[in-house]
């Protein structure tokens, strides 16, 4: 636990908040979720990029379906785990609001 407050008490003086994380690794750790649904996401987003426009909803109906927990987070912390994902992993995925 006190490795795990540290690691976030560094994030977020670097500037991580779930808004606007700074690393996904960090985001999954601060929200509890695990190193295999850190990985799931990075493979669904991975797959999604190879689909035409999507919408944001639908990028998060299909997160939602493999990390359940992600149906809990607001709009402004999921867009942060998403921009986070894409620029960390360099996926391109073309999304419309």
């Amino acid at each position: 636990m006190l490795l795990e407050a540290s690691i976030i008490d560094l994030a977020t003086f670097l500037g991580h908040s779930v808004q606007k994380p700074i690393s996904s690794h960090v985001f999954c750790l601060e929200l509890g979720l695990t190193i295999e649904d850190h990985d799931k996401i990075m493979g669904r987003l991975s797959f999604l990029s190879d689909k035409a426009a999507l919408n944001i909803n639908d990028v998060r109906k299909e997160l939602s379906k493999i990390v359940p927990e992600i149906t809990n987070f607001s709009d402004d912390v999921f867009n942060g785990m998403l921009r986070i994902f894409l620029k960390q992993f360099d996926i391109s995925l073309d999304l419309t609001e």
